[in-house]
């Protein structure tokens, strides 16, 4: 890994690393802390999952391949209880579907082993801008069907219920917003939500719309919001269903 510039913030976000290389945690923990965040470190999901029932963090680091609780159920446990937690998952998986499954579960963004403290540095600044800014400037509230944006809590309700979304699927409803009735292409929601260029045959843009249409779309009431173009993306848009869902969706 290479090295960070030190912060001068005096206020320290604190980050937990979970990692059961002692190696990797080591240099993660260091290279974070020399960027300005208070960090900790658990060595076995077990311990993780502990350590996040009594305590939350700023923000979540970890591996998916560990000892007792895999990192895989460590993000669906986290999502009940902690919608907005930033998780940056760290993995030399090299099958996609195991890295789709930790974005289809609720993590922000993924990094592939080896990787370098400026990279994973630099994820992390830009999840918690977005958290923390990722409101369109003209602040307020908005109507769409039946879906209320209020810009300035950060907060969406659909049909009345509160949407527990995550900052990765705020960020990509606050871009489908600002291009309302647009289509948007995979390439131009990749670069927007990630920066960079999506490779060819990504789904990360896929599975982040369907956890999106998850929240707002199959909460019930008289509309579907997020379109699909086939052939050329998604949009944002009232449409009234075919039939109305009263309640939101169980399990």
């Amino acid at each position: 890994m290479t090295a960070a510039a030190p912060r001068s913030d005096d206020d320290k976000r604190t980050v937990l690393v979970v990692e059961d290389d002692e190696s990797t945690a080591t240099a993660v923990a260091y290279h974070l802390a020399r960027a300005g965040y208070a960090v900790s470190i658990c060595k076995d999901g077990l311990a993780a999952t502990t350590t996040l029932k009594g305590w939350r963090p700023d923000a979540l680091v970890l591996d998916l391949m560990l000892p007792h609780v895999d990192g895989w159920s460590i993000i669906r446990d986290v999502r009940k209880w902690s919608p907005d937690l930033p998780i940056v998952v760290m993995t030399a998986r090299q099958e996609e579907a195991e890295r789709l499954e930790a974005l289809r579960l609720g993590a922000d963004d993924l990094l592939r082993k080896p990787f370098s403290a400026k990279e994973l540095i630099t994820r992390l600044e830009a999840i918690f801008r977005r958290f923390e800014a990722q409101a369109p400037a003209d602040a307020g509230e908005v109507s769409l069907g039946e879906m209320e944006i209020d810009r300035d809590r950060l907060q969406v309700r659909v049909a009345g219920e509160v949407a527990p979304l995550t900052p990765l699927e705020t960020k990509l409803l606050w871009i489908l917003l600002e291009e309302k009735g647009r289509t948007l292409s995979r390439d131009e929601i990749f670069d927007r939500v990630w920066g960079g260029e999506r490779q060819d045959g990504d789904r990360s843009v896929d599975v982040l719309v369907r956890r999106l249409r998850r929240k707002v779309d199959e909460a019930g009431g008289q509309y579907t919001y997020v379109q699909t173009e086939l052939g050329e993306g998604y949009r944002l848009e009232a449409v009234p269903r075919a039939f109305p869902l009263r309640g939101r969706r169980r399990a």
